[in-house]
């Protein structure tokens, strides 16, 4: 067998027998394959890794392309994609961003000021309003590139995060005590918003995943994930069921005790951050779905060895490689700047020395 490296200490690196597409299309017919699939979290802030900056990649469908190439050619990762990012949304509806070359965006101004202008909430054209086109561009011809090869998904923003964008996240936490329907009523519209927006993605035939990071119980109850983002993301969800799709959800923070909840949504996979635990995911979400996860991307992928890396991804398989609804290896979170590339193999190799089938724990 060809081996790809040599981390010492007999840890070597065998090549890949499949191809990402190859092995998505095998592990969905519930064939065997070469090993457990293993995604890159990736995005704006590997921008620097083809000598772009941030604020030149948000803005160019081919500067996406060109990192979407890069990454696979360079990693070989079991997908490829792009996301709204968690404020793309919210600046088609009105907000003002702030771009930087060496920063991730952020949010300026929001889109509506006070309660009483909520019902000013703008339906966006998807073609026309923000960054949108640019990233449906983008999106579509990442899919051209590279569709036979890889799994190509976009990304869409969860409603309730998208309304702490557009109008301010203190703003939306004073809102659903002081004036629930109204936010309710702007949580309505998000759900318009992003239907449009899905609607295109299922017409490019890409996978559908969403990002939610605000609806995690580090800020709000489950109480309040219940009445306030829960009822939304499914209406959202139901628009993709009906047209015989599927899709998935990554939450940051802290989310066990939206698990239960997530069971009722038929989504078909959850994203932990590395604060929960696989163990627990797999017991309480494995039976309904898949669960992917979740190296630390700070204090390993960033700021670890290679070997440290290997190390930690090795206990996240053993610990979720027998998930009955599936496992897929990847960061607990999108890595950031300055991640180092060798990092980047390690957490794939570990897939490829550990995850390969079949798997032997001890």
């Amino acid at each position: 067998m060809e081996f790809l490296r040599d981390y010492g200490n007999g840890l070597v690196v065998p090549k890949d027998e499949l191809t990402p597409l190859e092995r998505n299309k095998l592990m969905s017919e519930g064939k065997e394959v070469d090993r457990i699939q293993c995604c890159l979290d990736t995005g704006e802030t590997m921008a620097p890794l083809i000598g772009c900056s941030l604020k030149e990649y948000y803005h160019s469908a081919e500067k996406m392309l060109e990192l979407e190439e890069y990454l696979y050619e360079t990693f070989h990762g079991d997908g490829a994609g792009l996301s709204t990012t968690l404020r793309g949304m919210a600046e088609a509806m009105g907000a003002e961003i702030a771009y930087y070359d060496n920063n991730i965006a952020q949010l300026k101004t929001p889109a509506i000021k006070g309660f009483k202008n909520i019902d000013q909430a703008k339906l966006v054209d998807v073609d026309k309003d923000g960054r949108l086109p640019i990233i449906l561009k983008g999106l579509k011809m990442v899919k051209e590139k590279l569709g036979d090869k890889v799994p190509v998904s976009g990304t869409v923003t969860g409603p309730f995060t998208i309304a702490a964008m557009v109008l301010g996240t203190e703003w939306l936490l004073m809102g659903m005590l002081k004036c629930p329907d109204k936010i309710k009523q702007l949580l309505d519209v998000i759900v318009e918003n992003n239907n449009r927006y899905i609607q295109r993605m299922i017409d490019l035939e890409v996978g559908i995943g969403f990002a939610d990071p605000v609806s995690s119980t580090s800020l709000i109850s489950v109480e309040q994930y219940r009445e306030f983002s829960l009822p939304y993301f499914k209406k959202n969800v139901d628009f993709i069921k009906k047209q015989g799709r599927g899709c998935g959800l990554h939450i940051c923070g802290t989310s066990r005790g939206l698990w239960e909840d997530l069971n009722t949504t038929g989504i078909g996979l959850f994203g932990l951050d590395n604060v929960e635990s696989i163990e627990e995911a797999k017991n309480v979400l494995g039976p309904h779905m898949a669960i992917q996860g979740n190296v630390p991307p700070v204090d390993v992928m960033k700021m670890g060895t290679p070997l440290e890396v290997i190390a930690s991804a090795k206990e996240c398989i053993k610990q979720g490689h027998d998930c009955k609804g599936g496992f897929v290896l990847t960061s607990g979170c999108q890595m950031p700047i300055g991640t180092p590339e060798e990092n980047m193999h390690a957490l794939i190799d570990a897939a490829r020395i550990y995850g390969r089938y079949p798997i032997h724990i001890e």
